[in-house]
């Protein structure tokens, strides 16, 4: 007897998304998959690295020259627009972000919906994805201090968004959106990555779907599988623009004299409307 329609929901019950080869050391738990999969995407972006060094040239650039080119000077481009030529140093850590998270989003395609990959995402742990925005958040806070002193970087806090007189209020809201922007950073990357690796699960679990001695389940993979792993590769370029462009905003607020609320409003509405729905 094979497995109905009625009975296809039950298969979800038994599908489990995120779980990891551990270790234990020094009292601390380790995500080993998750570990060497950011190692290998490291020296991935490490022999990328090496080879545009030694293709490089002033002449005619081959592919891998011209692509980087490409991506470099769109950056440049948006950076000079929004902070001007003190986001110089910006740029370099966008790239470097870019680069690194589209190829740790690169790995969905290597996955095929079992309960521990040999090459998972890292970006699909919530731990790299928070690391990488933690880390942002405290250059965007360097950046902010540089930019507007001491002083002026504490006087942010209370005179803004209301009149200073009602500092307590603003505080509050100041400190509560700088605590959310590592927060919702991580979860908008770990989110997408994640849902990627339900899909494929789901989509693995209907190989057990079968009408009488009829493997329709089998059939049903081989098509969906395809089709999904293309969505995914292209919703991970997305977020790797997403998480790179959301760095450079963020420095752009902090490195303004006086923001104002337009300033924030453009980070605000970016952080909403560049999120898309894998759903």
């Amino acid at each position: 007897m094979g497995i109905g329609l009625p009975l296809l929901p039950s298969l979800a019950t038994d599908i489990s998304v995120g779980s990891h080869v551990q270790r234990q050391y020094f009292g601390l738990t380790f995500n080993m998959d998750t570990v060497w999969a950011t190692a290998i995407a490291v020296l991935i972006v490490c022999l990328l690295s090496w080879m545009l060094r030694r293709q490089t040239t002033s002449g005619v650039p081959g592919r891998l020259q011209a692509a980087f080119e490409m991506g470099v000077e769109a950056v440049t481009k948006q950076v000079e627009g929004s902070i001007g030529p003190a986001g110089q140093s910006v740029i370099p850590l966008a790239v470097a972000l870019f680069v690194f998270i589209f190829i740790c989003n690169m790995f969905t395609a290597l996955g095929i919906g079992s309960l521990y990959e040999w090459l998972p995402a890292p970006t699909g742990d919530i731990n790299l994805p928070l690391a990488l925005a933690l880390f942002v958040i405290v250059l965007v806070h360097i950046a902010s201090v540089r930019a507007r002193g001491p002083l002026g970087y504490a006087r942010h806090y209370v005179a803004q968004p209301f009149p200073k007189i009602l500092f307590p209020i603003n505080l509050f809201i100041n400190l509560v959106e700088e605590i959310a922007k590592p927060i919702t950073l991580a979860l908008r990357l770990f989110g997408n990555l994640l849902s990627g690796a339900l899909m494929l699960s789901l989509i693995a679990a209907l190989g057990a779907w079968k009408l009488g001695s009829l493997p329709v389940g089998n059939v049903v993979v081989l098509v969906l599988n395809p089709v999904w792993k293309v969505f995914d590769l292209v919703i991970g370029a997305i977020q790797a623009f997403i998480f790179a462009l959301l760095t450079i905003l963020y420095f752009d607020v902090a490195m303004a004299n006086d923001h104002g609320p337009d300033a924030e409003q453009l980070v605000h509405d970016s952080d909403e409307s560049l999120t898309p729905s894998t759903s």
